[in-house]
Parts: C-alpha cells; sequence; structure tokens
C-alpha cells in the first residue's frame, strides 16, 4: 500500500538573521512536516563575504556524507552546490549552479529534491537554473534520513557562511515551478491584508477564482440574490475582486490590518454588493451538491458576516492576513459551516460555489488570498 502524506510545510525562519561561518539553527527531524521520497526548501540570503572553504547554508545529516538534502556555497566565488546521498554514492547532485552570488544581494533560492520523479532541481530568484536526473531510476534511489536539519554550520567540520537568511521553509513536496515563483513573489511583496483591501480568493485545490456573473437565485418576489460561483483559472478583473470590509454592524478604520478569527465582510467590487449566505429552509439549496447557497446581496445583515482560519500558521507571527495565506471562511449567521467549492461544474461551466459543515481541513474549503491593490 502506498503510503499517502499530507501536503504540510513550515517556516523555520521568518525574519532576516545574520549568522557568521560559526553560527547555526538546528530544528529536529520530528519537528519537520514528515516526508514521503520528496522535499522543497525555499530561502532567502545574502551573503557579506565570500569564504576561502565551502560554507554549507543547510545539511540535514549527522555527518558529512549522510546529506539529503544539503546546500553549499563553493569556496571563493559562492556558487550554489546542492547535494544528496543515493544509494549508489554517498555524494551526489549539481556542480557550480551559476558564476557565484554577488555580495550584498538578497537572493531567493529553491531546492526540490523528488525520489518518485529522480530529480534534484535548483531555481534562483523563481527562475530553474540547473537540475540533476537519475538515470537508473528503478536502482538508484535517494536516501533520506531522521537527523536533524541545520542551518549554517554543519557541526562536523564543515562551517557556515557570513550573511544573512531569512524566510526558509521547509515542504514534504516537490514545488513545482509555478510555486516556486509564487514562493518568490510572496517573499519580496508579502503584504498585510487591510480593512479597504482589493482582493481575491483562489479555491487551492481547483485553483479557480470566486466569482459571480449575475446568474440569479430565485428567492421569492423582491428576493432575488446573484449566484456565487468559481470561475476561471485567470483572474476577471470585473468580476472576481473583493473589497475587505467590516464585519456588520462594526466601525472599522480603512488601511487597519486585518486580524485573524476576526468577523469580516467581503463587499463584491463591481457590483457593491455583499458576499452572503444564509439557511437552507424552503428549498433554499444549491443546484447540484443540494448545500447553502452563497450569494452576493444586496442589503445588509449578519448573513454577511465570516471568521477567518488561516493554514499558514507560522506566515506572519503578528497574527495578521497576510496576502498569499491559505485559509477557510466560515459563516457566523449560520453556526460557522465552511466556504467550499469543488470540481463539479454547472451547466456554463462553472464551479459550484456552497457552504457546509464537515471536516475544516477538507481540501474543498481551502483558499488563497490575492491582493490586487
Amino acid at each position: 500500500m502506498t503510503k499517502h502524506v499530507v501536503r504540510e510545510w513550515i517556516e523555520l525562519i521568518s525574519d532576516p538573521i545574520s549568522l557568521t561561518e560559526k553560527d547555526q539553527r538546528v530544528f529536529e527531524h520530528a519537528d519537520l512536516p514528515s516526508v514521503n521520497g520528496k522535499v522543497s526548501i525555499t530561502l532567502r540570503l545574502k551573503v557579506i563575504k565570500h569564504q576561502s572553504h565551502w560554507a554549507t547554508i543547510f545539511h540535514k545529516g549527522t555527518e558529512p556524507l549522510i546529506r539529503t538534502p544539503l546546500l553549499q556555497l563553493t569556496p571563493n566565488k559562492s556558487a550554489l552546490h546542492p547535494r544528496f546521498t543515493g544509494n549508489w554514492s554517498s555524494d551526489v547532485g549539481i556542480h557550480d549552479t551559476n558564476d557565484g552570488l554577488l555580495l550584498d544581494k538578497w537572493y531567493h533560492i529553491a531546492y526540490t529534491l523528488s525520489d518518485p520523479e529522480k530529480r534534484l532541481d535548483v531555481y534562483l530568484d523563481g527562475e530553474w537554473i540547473r537540475f540533476y536526473g537519475i538515470s537508473f531510476v528503478k536502482e538508484q534511489k535517494v536516501i533520506f534520513n531522521d537527523a536533524p536539519l541545520r542551518i549554517g554550520c554543519a557541526s562536523h567540520g564543515h562551517r557556515g557562511f557570513n550573511g544573512e537568511i531569512g524566510n526558509v521553509r521547509y515542504f514534504n513536496w516537490r514545488l513545482s515551478p509555478e510555486e516556486v515563483m509564487e514562493d518568490f513573489f510572496d517573499e519580496f511583496g508579502k503584504k498585510p491584508i487591510v480593512y479597504g483591501s482589493k482582493i481575491a480568493l483562489v479555491h487551492v485545490s481547483t485553483r479557480k477564482y470566486l466569482s459571480t456573473k449575475g446568474i440569479k437565485y430565485d428567492l421569492g418576489q423582491n428576493n432575488q440574490q446573484d449566484m456565487v460561483i468559481c470561475n476561471g483559472q485567470e483572474i476577471d478583473l470585473k468580476n472576481d475582486v473583493w473589497i475587505v470590509i467590516g464585519a456588520n454592524g462594526t466601525n472599522v478604520r480603512a488601511g487597519s490590518p486585518v486580524s485573524l478569527n476576526t468577523i469580516i465582510g467581503f463587499k463584491h467590487q463591481a457590483r457593491g454588493y455583499n458576499l452572503h449566505s444564509h439557511h437552507t429552509n424552503h428549498d433554499k439549496v444549491t443546484p447540484i451538491s443540494k448545500q447553502q447557497q452563497v450569494t452576493i446581496y444586496h442589503g445588509t445583515n449578519t448573513g454577511d458576516d465570516w471568521v477567518i482560519r488561516r493554514y499558514n500558521s507560522s506566515y506572519d507571527v503578528a497574527g495578521r492576513l497576510m496576502n498569499g495565506d491559505i485559509i477557510s471562511l466560515f459563516h457566523i449567521g449560520t453556526n460557522k459551516p465552511a466556504l467550499c467549492s469543488h470540481i463539479v461544474l454547472l451547466g456554463d461551466g462553472s464551479q459550484e460555489v456552497f457552504c457546509c459543515h464537515g471536516d475544516v481541513s477538507e481540501r474543498n474549503n481551502k483558499w488563497r488570498i490575492e491582493l490586487i491593490e
């Protein structure tokens, strides 16, 4: 039976810290996401001084040649030198990946490794720069280990680097090129969501944007509300943009940060109506799944109130909602069912959006928030 590993990641170092070649940060294996044949590490790095010796950025292993994963800088010019341990060799990977890092300049680096896909890839500032492919795919395997991950000095003769490092993230899957680019942009464009922000919500599992097309739910005379859907993997600036507002009946200051676990609302930018849901009495259900309807509503009441849960909890230690966060939204007025979508399509090719009770970790409940302005 194939072991299923839930995708998890953790930010080990957030704000930049300074390290010398003798400094290190140690993270125990048990505190890292469980890995099953795949791992990725992303980080920001600024080298202050080139070393005349090999300099370790990160190393997971108890000995110099137990090294899955390992990233070093070459002597004198600080070129990236990514390695791992295989069952045919203890020192496998890519030799110099570039002409060397410039001093006093921030770089975004991504290291991705997959035994099932038999490859190691390295990215610099979001761009794919080099890869290593395992040739004998049946016989040769990557050997992972349960040793601590060390950032900087590796404690067994390998010195670290003189510089700064931040936003060190450890993932238990091989990041795609698109995910690496998203991580790169998050590092340099990471901003808080504030009241008045114009945002979009992307359904994580299907990558489609929360939207409306002006299709009506007929809820009786004088009470027709526009259906909310997911519609396309490219943003429609007319139909997919929402404004973050305060909860019904509250006063908030435009420009102040939105805290997690706060009740808020979303106003559709083009229509001026609020994201809304209501009970399912009198057959007020969605057309396919028969779940709780989600609409935009031209009035204001507690049916417009939502509370946020964030999944990437280490992204901002101050507890603010941030651009790029993975969140779930829970509807207050109907006892906190979650905002959901799924791959089931409506007749026009859009995805049904609804609220339902259930496991809050379910993939249908997760949305990525994107700051438009």
